[in-house]
């Protein structure tokens, strides 16, 4: 994967054409930053990018474009909308069966920590309350806790039905039910059969009025309706019975401890259903054409939160892929984040920080572009390879000396679109520095 970024201005000086480039083969790792402010040229390099590796793809190549505003189009791309009325997206409760890397609390905990990285965050007692509903949601699609071999769709155990992950549709739904259990006294059948038998009384009572019109009403069809209404309650009754036997055994005051309170349990339930109506958490599978080297993931449509959670999680599933898939030399997944901003924090689990750090090994670059050095953490920054500023707002260069020891007269000779200056860090160990640069159609000399 190569990339030419422009003519060196040093070479230029001394009479001589010398060219920058960008050779994955030769770098530290293939991560790249690119800080450019609004009409530097941003979107421009980020096809560029895109289109070389491309253009100069091993087998198996696949780029991955989160495209926020829609402007990041390149030829031949294979493109899906995301929007509340499309029916595809993705499924964040899909476990790791890996014993070491992945399992049920390290899936709940990414959910919860992906949460948390929007702007509504969840309180202490929410927190651990979505926690058990997801680790009994969980155990009732026969994935527990701690037992690994349960972690696999194909675990070796004989079911009537095929094993399955849950979705967030499954949790909104099993949330909802603990809610009715707390409110009514009993468990999940008995709220079941509750509603069968307000679901009968209310059929029943509809084919009984139509009746009494039609024929001023039928005594014997009346009276086999009223039996079908008791059978309807006896299976309730036998319900709430079962139940009551059970709080002999501790389990209703296990629940109860568990799910901490009503308002919680309602609070979750409520942001279970937000979650769901985003429009991401969708059980169709995007319809990308699987022999396109470049799918464009175009988000516009959806908000910041939903931008990020549906990029969170795909980066999670490449990189959970690419290491399934074990160690290469060769870029196999190319991620490229703009407003990288959104993406990236100090945290260790966020997943821009652990492809940066984990990446490379498993064929997995990331390139990340934003409007100022002061939205990439510093221990992002010094993961990096491939520094690439294409003009910075004067209010950040004192920030920009310092996180990413740009000598001023760098900064200096920076125009957007002309002049940039581009740090790589080659393999052979020698020392980085800036390299200065004029961009194609710009090779003349600028004093």
């Amino acid at each position: 994967m190569r990339l030419e970024w422009g003519q060196d201005a040093g070479a230029a000086k001394r009479g001589e054409d010398r060219r920058v480039v960008w050779d994955s083969r030769n770098v530290v790792n293939p991560h790249m930053l690119i800080v450019g402010m609004s009409g530097a040229g941003k979107t421009h390099w980020l096809r560029s990018v895109v289109r070389a590796a491309a253009e100069n793809r091993t087998p198996g190549f696949r780029a991955h474009v989160f495209d926020v505003h829609g402007d990041i189009d390149v030829e031949q791309a294979s493109t899906v909308l995301f929007s509340e009325s499309t029916n595809h997206g993705i499924n964040p409760l899909v476990v790791d069966p890996d014993r070491h890397a992945g399992g049920v609390r390290k899936r709940v905990q990414g959910l919860i920590g992906a949460i948390n990285r929007t702007s509504k965050q969840l309180g202490s007692k929410q927190e651990a309350v979505l926690r058990n509903l997801l680790i009994d949601l969980y155990a009732a699609n026969g994935f527990y806790l701690d037992k690994p071999d349960s972690w696999r769709l194909h675990d070796g155990v004989q079911r009537r039905y095929p094993k399955k992950f849950p979705t967030l549709q499954d949790a909104q739904r099993f949330a909802a039910f603990r809610l009715k259990s707390m409110y009514l006294g009993t468990d999940e059948k008995g709220v079941v059969a509750l509603e069968e038998v307000n679901k009968s009384a209310h059929r029943i009572h509809a084919k009984l009025a139509a009746l009494r019109k039609a024929n001023g009403g039928d005594p014997e069809e009346a009276e086999k309706k009223d039996a079908d209404l008791e059978k309807a309650i006896d299976a309730a009754r036998a319900a709430y019975d079962r139940y009551l036997n059970e709080i002999r055994t501790g389990k209703e005051l296990e629940n109860a401890i568990r799910y901490t309170s009503r308002d919680v349990l309602q609070s979750v339930v409520e942001r279970l259903e937000n979650l769901n109506g985003i429009g991401i958490f969708k059980p169709g599978t995007p319809p990308f054409d699987p022999d396109t080297a470049v799918h464009r993931y175009h988000l516009k449509a959806l908000g910041r939160d939903e931008q990020k959670l549906y990029a969170h999680f795909m980066m999670e599933q490449i990189l959970r892929s690419a290491m399934n898939r074990g160690e290469t030399k060769d870029v196999r997944d190319l991620i490229v984040l703009d407003e990288a901003s959104l993406h990236l924090d100090d945290g260790e689990d966020n997943i821009c920080n652990r492809i940066a750090l984990e990446g490379r090994k498993f064929g997995v670059a990331l390139v990340c572009a934003s409007q100022a050095p002061t939205h990439f953490p510093e221990d992002f920054l010094s993961s990096v390879a491939t520094k690439v500023v294409l003009g910075i707002d004067e209010m950040f260069w004192d920030s920009s000396i310092r996180k990413m020891r740009l000598p001023a007269e760098a900064l200096k000779f920076v125009v957007p679109r002309k002049r940039a200056v581009v740090q790589i860090k080659q393999n052979d160990g020698g020392r980085a520095d800036y390299a200065w640069i004029y961009l194609p159609g710009n090779y003349r000399h600028v004093s």
